[in-house]
C-alpha cells in the first residue's frame, strides 16, 4: 500500500517544483466556523469543495460526490442516493455531524438518515469538511467531524443569475433529471427552484429464482429566497420536499424472509435571518422544521408494516464580533424531538445549549498565531448536563501549516436505540430491543497536523488524531432475565439489547495531496489522493494486534486501510475524469442468506465528457468498470458496472 501510494505521489512533486514563487494557496472562508476563519486559521483539517469543482465532478447524488473526498467514509447501500452511512475518522455513522446552511440534518429517528440532505447539488455554493471534534460549538453528534453544506441562496457571495438542465439515461432503465434556476430581482431579492429525479429498474442482486431487482425511485422539490429589505438586515427561506423510494433488502438484516422495501419523505422549511449591527458585529437566528415519514416493509407477506413519523425543530441565536486581534462568538442552542411509531411509541424530548468561542488572531496579516478555545454546555433530560471544552492552536505560514486540536466530544442515542420494539406486547428471541435510559457517548479528542503549502499548485496535509472513547452504545446479546422491560421476553432467551457498554480506543493518520498543475497550457492534470490508516482497539495495548477482533457490529467496518484518488485530465474541450476506492476490512461470510462480504475492494469508475459549446456538453459515465462484486455493508450490494449517458445545459450570468 505505501508502495503503492508513493509512486502515485512522486510524479506530482516532481512536477510542482516547477514553480519557484512561494504562493500561498487560495484561502476560503468557512461559514461553519460560525467566527470567521479561513481554512488556514481553524487548527482542524478543513477541505472546501466548491461549486465549480461539484460542476466537474462525476456523480449521482449528494454522499457519491462526498466518497470522492479524501479521508471521508461513505457506507453507501446500494449507491444512488439510496442510503449511506457517513463516518470521519473511524467513528460510526451517528458520530458525524450533517448541517444544511447551519442547521443540523441529523435525523432523531435514526443516523442512517443523515445523507438525505434536502436539496438539489447543484444548489450548493461549497461543501466544508472539517474534521475532527466540534461538539465545543455544534453540540451532540460532531465526534469524528461536521459536513456543512452552503447553498447558494444562503450564501452572502452568490447573487447571480442561473440555469442548469442535467439529463442522463444508463443501464438497468435509468432515468435521471435535474433542473437548477437561480434568478435575481432587482437588487433585494434572490430566488432559486430546483427539482431532481433518479430512478432504475435496479440491478439483479441474488443469483435466485425470485428475480430480485436494486429499484429505486427518488424525487426532490426544494424553494429557497434570498431576501434583503435594507444594507443591515437578511432574510432566507427555504422548502423542501423529498421522497426516497428503494429496495432494502439485508440492509438492516439476516433474515432469510426479509424481501424490504422502504419509502422515507421529508418535509425541511428553513428560514435564517442576520442583522449587521455594525461592520465589526452581527445578530444571526437560525430555524428550521424538518418532518420525516419512514415506511418500512420487512416482508409484503407478512404486515403489519413499520411506520416511523418524526418532527425536528431547531433553533440557534448568535452573536458575533470581530476585531483586528479576535473573533468572538457565543450564543443558544434549541432542539425538540419528537417520535410516532409503530413498534417504538411516541416519545418526544428537547435539548439545550448554550457555547463561546474566541479566537486570538495575529498583531498583523493572516500569518502567525491562531489560539482558539471554545466551550459548549448541553442539556438534556436522558443524559443531564454535560460540557464540552475544546482549543484549537494554529500556527500559519507563507509555505506551511502547523496545527492541533484537543477537545471533549458527546454523542445523544436516538429514538431506535432509546425504543427499539418497546412499544410491542411480546418480541421474539435474537431481535433488537431499545433502552430508554442510555447514557451519551463521550470521547476525548487529540490531534495534531501539518499541512505544505510551498508550491502554488501541489498540497499536501497530514493529520495523527487519537480518539478515547467511553459508554459507546452498541446491540449487546443480554439474557432476557438481566433486561427490564415492559415487553413480554421469552424466558432465558437471548435479545440484542441497546447498552453504555463499549469502550474504544482510536488511532489515525490521514494524508491528503491536491494538485493543479500545466494550468497554462493546453493539457491540465488536476485533483486529489487521500489515504488513511485507521487502528481500533478496546485497550491500548492492542491497537497493532489485528488479532483482536472489535465487539462493535457498528465499528468493525471502519478500521483498516481507505485509499481514494479523483484525477481530471483536460485537453480543450475535452475531460476526462478517472476515481477510486481502496478498503481493506474484515471479511465476514453469513451462510443462512447465502452472503459473503469481502475483506477488500478496489472500485474504479470513468467519466468523459465534452463540451460541445458554452452552454453545451455531453458525457459517458462507466461505474464500476472492471465490474467488481463489492458491499460497503454487509448485504447491501453495490452496483456492478453500469454505464450512464448525459448532456447537460449550463448558463451563468
Amino acid at each position: 500500500m505505501k508502495k503503492f501510494i508513493i509512486i502515485l505521489i512522486f510524479p506530482f512533486i516532481i512536477f510542482s517544483q516547477d514553480e519557484n514563487e512561494n504562493i500561498n494557496l487560495e484561502t476560503v472562508n468557512i461559514y461553519g466556523s460560525l467566527i470567521d476563519l479561513n481554512n488556514f486559521e481553524t487548527g482542524k483539517n478543513v477541505t472546501i469543495i466548491s461549486s465549480k469543482q461539484i460542476q466537474e465532478y462525476s456523480f449521482n447524488s449528494i454522499d457519491e460526490l462526498l466518497k470522492l473526498v479524501p479521508s471521508i467514509e461513505i457506507q453507501s447501500r446500494g449507491g444512488f442516493g439510496n442510503q449511506s452511512d457517513l463516518a470521519l475518522r473511524g467513528t460510526t455513522f451517528n458520530q458525524t455531524l450533517v448541517v444544511l446552511d447551519g442547521v443540523r440534518v441529523n435525523d432523531p429517528l435514526t443516523g442512517h438518515f443523515s445523507m438525505y440532505i434536502p436539496i438539489n447539488p447543484y444548489e450548493i455554493y461549497q461543501i466544508e469538511i472539517i474534521r475532527g471534534a466540534g461538539s465545543s460549538i455544534y453540540g451532540p453528534d460532531a465526534v469524528g467531524g461536521v459536513i456543512n453544506i452552503v447553498t447558494k441562496s444562503f450564501s452572502k457571495d452568490f447573487k447571480g443569475d442561473e440555469l442548469i438542465l442535467e439529463s442522463k439515461v444508463g443501464s438497468n432503465n435509468l432515468n435521471n433529471i435535474n433542473l437548477y434556476f437561480s434568478k435575481k430581482f432587482g437588487d433585494k431579492l434572490n430566488t432559486t427552484i430546483s427539482l431532481s429525479k433518479i430512478k432504475s429498474d435496479g440491478q439483479e442482486l441474488y443469483d435466485s429464482l425470485e428475480n430480485i431487482y436494486s429499484f429505486f425511485d427518488h424525487q426532490l422539490f426544494s424553494i429557497s429566497q434570498n431576501y434583503q429589505p435594507t444594507k443591515k438586515l437578511n432574510l432566507n427561506f427555504r422548502y423542501s420536499y423529498s421522497i426516497n423510494d428503494f429496495n432494502s433488502q439485508y440492509y438492516y438484516t439476516r433474515n432469510p424472509f426479509d424481501r424490504s422495501s422502504e419509502t422515507v419523505k421529508k418535509n425541511w422549511a428553513q428560514f435564517n435571518s442576520t442583522y449587521k449591527i455594525n461592520e465589526q458585529s452581527k445578530l444571526v437566528f437560525q430555524n428550521v422544521y424538518k418532518r420525516a415519514n419512514d415506511l418500512f416493509i420487512f416482508n409484503p407477506d407478512f404486515p403489519p408494516f413499520n411506520e416511523n413519523k418524526t418532527d425536528l425543530i431547531n433553533n440557534k441565536l448568535y452573536y458575533f464580533k470581530k476585531s483586528d486581534r479576535y473573533n468572538l462568538v457565543y450564543g443558544l442552542d434549541y432542539q425538540s424531538r419528537k417520535i410516532n411509531s409503530i413498534d417504538r411509541g411516541n416519545h418526544d424530548d428537547s435539548y439545550f445549549g448554550s457555547f463561546i468561542n474566541f479566537v486570538l488572531k495575529p498583531k498583523e496579516g493572516n500569518y502567525g498565531f491562531f489560539l482558539n478555545p471554545s466551550l459548549r454546555l448541553d442539556y438534556n433530560e436522558s443524559y443531564s448536563l454535560q460540557y464540552s471544552p475544546q482549543i484549537d492552536l494554529n500556527y500559519n505560514h507563507m509555505n506551511y501549516n502547523l496545527r492541533a486540536s484537543f477537545g471533549k466530544t458527546i454523542r445523544s442515542a436516538d429514538f431506535t436505540e432509546r425504543f427499539s420494539n418497546t412499544n410491542k406486547l411480546t418480541l421474539l428471541p435474537g431481535r433488537n430491543l431499545g433502552n430508554p435510559n442510555l447514557d451519551s457517548e463521550k470521547s476525548f479528542n487529540s490531534e495534531i497536523g501539518f499541512d505544505y503549502k510551498r508550491f502554488k499548485n501541489f498540497s499536501i496535509k497530514n493529520t495523527i488524531f487519537y480518539r478515547n472513547s467511553t459508554d459507546l452504545i452498541d446491540w449487546v446479546a443480554t439474557n432476557s432475565s438481566q433486561i427490564e422491560t415492559s415487553v413480554d421476553l421469552e424466558e432465558n432467551a437471548q435479545y440484542l439489547y441497546a447498552q453504555n457498554i463499549s469502550k474504544l480506543n482510536t488511532l489515525g493518520l490521514e494524508s491528503e495531496i491536491w494538485f493543479n498543475l500545466f494550468t497554462e497550457n493546453s493539457i491540465n492534470i488536476n485533483g486529489s489522493l487521500g489515504y488513511i490508516k485507521i487502528f481500533s482497539s478496546e485497550k491500548i495495548k492492542n491497537l497493532f494486534n489485528n488479532d483482536i477482533q472489535l465487539s462493535s457490529k457498528y465499528l468493525v467496518n471502519n478500521s483498516g486501510d481507505r485509499f481514494n484518488y479523483n484525477v481530471f485530465f483536460n485537453w480543450n474541450d475535452v475531460r476526462l475524469n478517472f476515481n477510486g476506492i481502496l478498503k481493506t476490512r474484515g471479511s465476514e461470510i453469513d451462510p443462512s442468506v447465502n452472503l459473503f462480504f469481502n475483506d477488500s475492494y478496489f472500485v474504479h469508475n470513468l467519466n468523459l465528457s465534452y463540451q460541445l459549446s458554452k452552454e453545451f456538453s455531453c458525457k459517458l459515465e462507466m461505474l464500476n468498470i472492471l465490474n467488481e462484486d463489492y458491499s460497503d455493508i454487509f448485504g447491501a450490494i453495490m452496483p456492478r458496472r453500469w454505464f450512464i449517458f448525459g448532456v447537460n445545459y449550463f448558463i451563468n450570468n
